[in-house]
């Protein structure tokens, strides 16, 4: 990150008093974890809409270097250039009371190939009938009933009916996307 930038931000951040700040800091870090909008009113008594915007993208920043790339107490109060060492302390110190869920959140934004997750599942074993086209294959089909939540937390319903062979490709594509996902959260760790 450039110095400026810090520079710029340190001037915006000291327009705070240390409780406002630290405030301020616990409920970037929430919002970060739930996945929320942080709504412009918590800060607009202190700053500006536009110094408000700038609070959240630092307070954001920070928190992804502090907690992404381990950043140290000396290393954050060293990058936060000209602003105040108790402020820059009360940073720090928020960001390490939500380390751990925003390190877990962080991980599943890298992780996820997409932000719609599979909830649950039903699966069913089923015989062609004998008058059906299919009964001809002599091939059992499994039927696969997928709850899919999407990132706005709306439900949606993937139904699949599958051969051997599909099933097979299935599970091998599956499996590999799971061997991705652990190298991922290997790496990132």
């Amino acid at each position: 990150m450039a110095t400026d930038k810090w520079e710029a931000a340190a001037t915006v951040l000291s327009k705070a008093s240390a409780t406002d700040l630290e405030t301020v800091c616990h409920l970037v870090a929430d919002s970060l974890c739930a996945d929320s909008v942080l709504s412009p009113d918590k800060g607009l008594s202190i700053w500006s809409l536009e110094d408000w915007w700038t609070v959240r993208t630092v307070l954001t920043e920070v928190m992804r270097m502090v907690v992404g790339r381990g950043w140290s107490k000396e290393k954050v109060i060293k990058e936060l250039g000209s602003l105040n060492d108790s402020l820059k302390e009360i940073i720090y110190d928020s960001v390490l009371v939500h380390q751990q869920l925003l390190r877990h959140k962080f991980i599943e934004d890298a992780t996820a190939v997409s932000h719609a997750v599979l909830a649950d599942f039903d699966w069913k074993l089923k015989l062609a009938m004998a008058s059906d086209k299919l009964a001809s294959l002599q091939e059992p089909l499994l039927q696969v009933d997928l709850d899919v939540r999407e990132v706005s937390g709306e439900h949606k319903s993937v139904f699949l009916e599958l051969d051997q062979s599909e099933l097979t490709k299935l599970i091998t594509s599956l499996e590999m996307c799971s061997k991705s996902v652990q190298q991922l959260t290997t790496n990132a760790t």
